[in-house]
């Protein structure tokens, strides 16, 4: 049986071995759009588990600058993550959201 200092140890160690990217997403994406990005976030929008980069990159713009419409926290949420994350974290991102499964 583990003790705290070990659970500690695995949830860190698993922690410290997640990709840039998977860090990220589990961080900023996860909690609307589910673990594997299957879920419709707010109900509303469609699972972008298996949408193309590109998609998922347009989408992000399209939401952050008001063309797509969106709850307005939504809005200020993907406005405020493109803002903090370069072009290239930004396409990282997707491909790798592009790879969920």
């Amino acid at each position: 049986m583990l003790g705290r200092t070990g659970v500690l140890f695995l949830v860190a160690a698993s922690f410290l071995s997640a990709s840039p990217m998977q860090t990220i997403y589990v961080q900023k994406c996860a909690s609307c759009h589910g673990a594997n990005g299957n879920i419709k976030a707010m109900g509303r929008s469609k699972a972008i588990n298996g949408m193309s980069a590109e998609s998922i990159e347009k989408a992000m713009a399209e939401i952050a600058s008001g063309e797509r419409k969106s709850m307005g926290f939504v809005k200020s949420t993907k406005e405020a993550f493109i803002k903090k994350h370069s072009k290239e974290e930004l396409d990282e991102l997707a491909a790798y959201i592009h790879g969920l499964q």
